[in-house]
């Protein structure tokens, strides 16, 4: 080193810089040696460093100190900043949550109330569509009930149109039995006439032709009575519609011929004790002989004994019920004879 003229004060001092003691071992620590000279002798500072020592020490207050200070730190302030950026993050979340919640909110509220107003347009045309099948469903029911009624008076008209007929035939045919009877009449009378006025010269001749004649006449008479009583036999005998006209006859319970349409007959038990009138019996069970479970069409012809068990028949409870007004009387009887009735 320089030496300076004058008097010198040399003062060796270890110094440990920003007072941080070493972190390593007491062999790799050196201290660093700077004599200073006092500033009141006018003379300039002097200090003698150990620079390789001093190099060592700041690569350790370096690596060591600073880096440790500064490590811990940044640390500190990376974890606030990740806690500032979080809650940043989470606010920024929540507001974009709460803006899009009011979104679906208002969209949710705007398609419920699109639904709502569909639902009443839906709800008035279902009420239009009602009240259409129901307006159709009366001009269905009336019409329907034009045709029946239509269809009745037709049934009717052709009752009437075939028991006209059939009485216009009857009577052709009695206007013809009637001609014959007055012509055979008048054939007779022309020769009895001549035969009287022959009698007193043919006696014996007349007598023997009267009773040639006689003969004949009769068994034309019983011919002619026996066409009669077949185109007659339901005048003569009485064609009745059901067993409630026969109460006049007096006659007594059993099997007779009805004529439900007034053409076709068909047989029945009449019960003419109860009530002192004539019930038609549509269906009869004693004693379980006949088998009751039938097909419809067995129902509808009827079957069964009609002097024991039988079931009249659909068509004929059909065309009686149709062509007026009834009383359906139901009697039963148990094992021990007791009785009771219902009339509907």
């Amino acid at each position: 080193m320089e030496k300076i003229i004058g008097l010198q004060i040399i003062v060796f001092m270890i110094v440990n810089v920003n007072g941080n003691p070493c972190l390593k071992s007491s062999s790799e620590c050196q201290e660093i040696r700077m004599p200073l000279v006092s500033n009141e002798l006018k003379a300039p500072l002097v200090a003698e460093l150990d620079i390789s020592a001093m190099n060592k020490q700041l690569k350790s207050y370096i690596s060591d100190d600073i880096q440790l200070t500064f490590s811990k730190d940044i640390k500190d302030m990376v974890k606030s900043e990740q806690n500032n950026l979080k809650t940043s993050l989470l606010r920024d979340y929540a507001s974009k949550m709460k803006t899009t919640k009011e979104g679906y909110d208002k969209k949710i509220s705007s398609i419920i109330t699109n639904l709502q107003a569909k639902e009443g347009k839906v709800q008035e045309e279902m009420s239009k569509v009602y009240k259409n099948l129901t307006t159709s469903e009366a001009n269905f029911n009336e019409k329907t009930t034009d045709l029946l009624s239509e269809f009745e008076h037709k049934q009717e008209s052709l009752k009437l149109e075939m028991l006209s007929e059939y009485s216009a035939k009857l009577q052709v045919s009695h206007d013809t039995n009637n001609k014959q009877i007055i012509d055979l009449a008048n054939n007779l009378k022309s020769q009895l006439a001549n035969l009287s006025r022959n009698i007193k010269d043919e006696s014996v001749e007349v007598k023997s032709y009267l009773q040639t004649q006689n003969k004949e006449l009769d068994e034309w008479k019983t011919k002619l009575m026996e066409t009669i009583k077949d185109a007659y036999a339901p005048l003569m005998f009485n064609m009745f519609k059901d067993c409630s006209y026969m109460t006049e006859k007096q006659l007594k319970s059993g099997v007779y011929t009805i004529y439900p349409n007034m053409v076709d007959g068909t047989q029945a038990y009449c019960d003419m004790t109860n009530d002192g009138e004539g019930w038609t019996v549509i269906q009869r069970r004693i004693d379980g002989t006949t088998n009751f479970n039938r097909t419809w069409n067995e129902y509808k012809e009827g079957f069964g004994d009609v002097g024991k068990e039988y079931w009249l028949g659909n068509k004929y409870l059909n065309i009686l019920t149709s062509s007026g007004r009834y009383e359906l009387r139901v009697d039963l009887v148990d094992t021990s004879n007791a009785k009771t009735y219902a009339v509907y």
